[in-house]
């Protein structure tokens, strides 16, 4: 498991694995497609290691000019700890590569969070599971619409983090 979680937040990695999901399916060369600044080797190596962790599998095969190109599709891209040791494991890597990133950026010159518009929202809101099931899937619903917008070139790549966790002890 502690590879497949290194694998999702990879950040080559976790951008194709959000491409294959809102498209479904994808060679390597519709991957460099959406990513011309990408280097090819790079691509091959993640594909492959995502490939190897159970991330994606090949879902077809596809014959171009004499060769075999692979379809690739989403197996796992979530993360089910069998005990709850692996699922506190499992959010403190998760959290630990968010601070990293935070870390990093503030650590460079150039750091001006206006200007990158970095921001946390904290919100309690009080739902039945089939209502908080219904606004998450809202919520991925719009910013894959907005991921599906072609990069400009004055697009700046940023990471969203949605989670979701317990109000307290007693989750009242």
């Amino acid at each position: 498991m502690d590879e497949l979680l290194r694998v999702i937040t990879d950040p080559v990695c976790n951008r194709i694995l959000q491409m294959m999901r809102i498209r479904g399916r994808m060679t390597i060369s519709d991957i460099l497609k959406e990513n011309p600044n990408a280097p090819r080797a790079t691509v091959y190596r993640k594909v492959e290691k995502m490939l190897n962790v159970g991330a994606i599998c090949i879902a077809d095969t596809n014959k171009v000019r004499g060769q075999t190109e692979n379809v690739y599709t989403i197996k796992n891209i979530f993360v089910s700890p069998k005990t709850n040791d692996e699922s506190a494991k499992t959010v403190a890597m998760s959290l630990m590569h968010i601070m990293q990133l935070y870390d990093s950026y503030f650590q460079s010159e150039n750091a001006d969070p206006n200007r990158d518009k970095l921001f946390m929202l904290n919100h309690a809101v009080a739902l039945s599971d089939k209502d908080f099931s219904e606004m998450v899937h809202r919520i991925i619903a719009i910013i894959d619409e907005y991921q599906q917008i072609p990069p400009t070139s004055d697009a700046k790549m940023r990471n969203l983090y949605l989670m979701s966790a317990p109000k307290g002890e007693n989750n009242e």
